[in-house]
């Protein structure tokens, strides 16, 4: 890219310098983009998680640079943010890639993000695949939302502090987790929120890329019985209240006095809410009730699963 140039206009009087936030394929090779591509060819100067796997890719691109490239990681020292901040501020093109999948996602990227802001430079992202979308969007799980956590949690405060968060937001709550990991982090969602609907993704775009659905108990049990998992992971957990399983014939009905609304119905799509029940619904929702309280109150009122009451505020209130 020219020197003291706008590269995305042409406008070779424009002195900014400029950094591409550029997506990277997050495994297969044919999800690069043209403009990435042509940005990595151009770009005065490219910085990148790891270089080993970011040769990889300038090979299998064809894409030859006379400067090389450079690394910016979670360990990098100041004094590489300072110099990528001085190259903006002479209006420079920067690129920046991570490993693969779209930079500041989970990866240090926001802090030459501050640096070009502070160096009065354009930040322009160059969109691609990223992991979280892709398992959300393949899920099937019942949310037009979905809320990204990162990396699962490590600490025993941390984990319950998300578990709460999973089990007051009706949303799909997506994880990326290291395949020595996921097991144990699929066990304590098991055993917290057993019944709660999960999505697995693993070596999403890749040959031998696989989506095991099921509840949290039921997807732990498959990759228990596996033994060693491999492949990076994203897993995505269905949050708000977890439907009781299905009610066995021989049970009393769930009419007896005192039974918990959730128990004795059947399969929640096959309960539809009236026009009158879902007016109501909307008046508590705009008189300020939340949705957590709105769905247990009137859950009860319409004796129907609290979750059939949360779908229908997640769908059409929000």
């Amino acid at each position: 890219m020219k020197k003291s140039a706008n590269p995305e206009s042409g406008d070779s009087s424009d002195p900014s310098g400029i950094l591409y936030l550029v997506a990277t394929p997050i495994g297969n090779l044919e999800d690069m983009t043209y403009r990435a591509v042509r940005v990595l060819k151009e770009a005065d100067a490219v910085f990148c998680e790891d270089t080993r796997r970011t040769l990889i890719l300038l090979k299998h691109f064809q894409i030859e640079r006379r400067n090389g490239i450079d690394s910016f990681h979670d360990h990098s020292p100041r004094s590489v943010a300072m110099k990528i901040q001085k190259l903006l501020s002479e209006g420079k093109s920067v690129a920046y890639v991570t490993d693969g999948g779209m930079p500041v996602v989970s990866d240090p990227g926001y802090v030459l993000v501050r640096a070009a802001v502070e160096a009065g430079a354009r930040v322009t992202v160059v969109p691609g695949a990223t992991a979280a979308a892709m398992l959300f969007s393949a899920s099937g799980l019942p949310s037009p939302k979905y809320l990204f956590h990162g990396f699962f949690p490590r600490t025993h405060g941390e984990v319950e502090r998300t578990l709460e968060v999973i089990r007051a937001n009706p949303v799909v709550h997506v994880f990326y987790e290291a395949p020595g990991r996921i097991e144990s982090s699929l066990e304590i969602v098991a055993r917290q929120l057993p019944q709660a609907p999960v999505v697995l993704g693993r070596e999403l775009t890749k040959i031998h890329e696989e989506l095991v659905r099921g509840t949290a108990e039921k997807v732990h049990e498959t990759l228990a019985a596996r033994g060693k998992i491999k492949g990076e992971c994203v897993l995505g957990i269905l949050g708000g209240e977890v439907p009781a399983p299905k009610a066995k014939p021989e049970r009393a009905s769930s009419e007896a006095p005192g039974a918990d609304p959730q128990e004795g119905f059947a399969d929640q799509e096959t309960i539809a809410l009236t026009p009158e029940q879902e007016e109501e619904i909307a008046s508590l929702i705009k008189s300020g009730v939340s949705s957590k309280d709105a769905s247990r109150e009137l859950s009860k009122k319409f004796k129907v699963p609290r979750r059939v009451v949360y779908e229908f505020i997640i769908r059409r209130l929000t």
